[in-house]
């Protein structure tokens, strides 16, 4: 049996999944050794995407059982085993309504992904805008594990983590489709990433009116990624290596989650 597990290749999804964890572990404001179940259940439940839909694969499009699909069981197996057991520990203890929740958020994206991958439609806009609000429901999981409920602070961490996501992600397909544009001589608007933007400003135009200090995330959202999309407009930038570009994003979104967590930790300390 092969020694490492199939390991899913989306590298943006792991920032997508963990930041928001991180984010409601430090706003919850104390220790609880519940945290390490509740990060075996996350990291598990995505880890078992890529077995799943190798399985599928071999099932469904290749019709056929070979080795790969008998070594994608058995991690399946394994993950799953791992996953139940972090999900039983935390259900001793955290109330159960909301764990079932969040445990039938991860579920419903797992089969989703499996189902899009089927299709290629992995780089579908849509479906990943939709998974980064799915995503973002791991910092929930830290919250509830952390102070035993999810209380208001809570879903406004959500909300700024994964607006900040999806609007980035809208700006990362405005950058392929103008390579791609480039190539045959097609220009590309984004005006997709654009109301990406503008509907953030608009948000933090409302939501500065009930706490001025949950504003400040979005309009830096939206400035970094107005940033990002001024400088397709120029050759070389656009040019640029996706693998920088990446980390950049990757930087952006730290330094993003940093100042989500300053702006609400008066709120999560009230």
């Amino acid at each position: 049996m092969s020694p490492k597990p199939p390991i899913p290749r989306e590298h943006g999804a792991w920032g997508l999944l963990l930041q928001p964890f991180v984010a409601g572990a430090i706003l919850g404001g104390q220790w609880t050794n519940l945290f390490v179940p509740a990060l075996g259940m996350v990291l598990m439940g995505f880890l078992m995407r890529e077995p799943l839909t190798v399985m599928a694969r071999e099932m469904w499009v290749f019709r056929r059982r070979g080795d790969q699909a008998v070594r994608a069981a058995w991690w399946a197996g394994v993950e799953g085993a791992a996953l139940l057991g972090c999900l039983l520990t935390l259900a001793r203890w955290a109330p159960l309504g909301a764990l079932a929740a969040l445990a039938g958020v991860g579920l419903v994206l797992t089969g989703a992904a499996v189902a899009v991958s089927l299709k290629n439609r992995q780089r579908s806009v849509a479906f990943q805008v939709v998974s980064a609000a799915g995503l973002g429901t791991t910092g929930l999981l830290a919250v509830l594990v952390g102070t035993g409920g999810i209380p208001g602070w809570a879903w406004w961490l959500w909300g700024l983590l994964s607006g900040h996501a999806m609007a980035s992600i809208l700006v990362v397909h405005a950058r392929l489709r103008a390579r791609a544009g480039r190539k045959s001589d097609r220009v590309e608007r984004p005006w997709l990433a654009y109301a990406g933007q503008a509907g953030q400003l608009a948000a933090a135009g409302v939501v500065a009116m009930v706490e001025w200090r949950l504003a400040v995330p979005l309009m830096a959202s939206a400035l970094a990624n107005g940033i990002e999309l001024w400088r397709l407009r120029t050759p070389a930038h656009l040019e640029e290596a996706l693998t920088r570009v990446g980390y950049r994003t990757l930087a952006v979104a730290s330094l993003h989650m940093v100042l989500t967590i300053t702006c609400l930790w008066p709120l999560a300390r009230g």
